[in-house]
């Protein structure tokens, strides 16, 4: 059994949840403009992406935090934002539960 696995096991036995990811704050996303908000300013709310990629050629960023216990995921965020090649916001998404 890998360690990643050991220790998701010894989490739930002692504590009942496991985070995933990094929390993040929300306040910020109401601030988010399509085509003006910059990568920058993305970076300073939010600070290192968790993930990051292309989608058809655009740079994407993704932040995400959930946290699951032994009866399922318990909370969850995610924010996926999208940018231009000139460095400011295509388009963003952000869900929770």
């Amino acid at each position: 059994m890998g360690k990643g696995l050991s220790f998701l096991f010894v989490a739930f036995f002692l504590f009942g949840c496991v985070p995933i990811g990094r929390d993040f704050p929300t306040v910020p996303i109401k601030d988010i403009q399509a085509n003006v908000t910059t990568q920058s300013k993305i970076f300073a709310a939010f600070g290192e992406p968790l993930e990051s990629g292309y989608d058809t050629g655009d740079e994407t960023w993704t932040y995400y935090h959930y946290v699951l216990t032994v009866g399922g995921v318990q909370t969850q965020k995610r924010l996926h934002v999208v940018f231009n090649k000139d460095g400011t916001v295509r388009s963003y998404s952000y869900s929770t539960r």
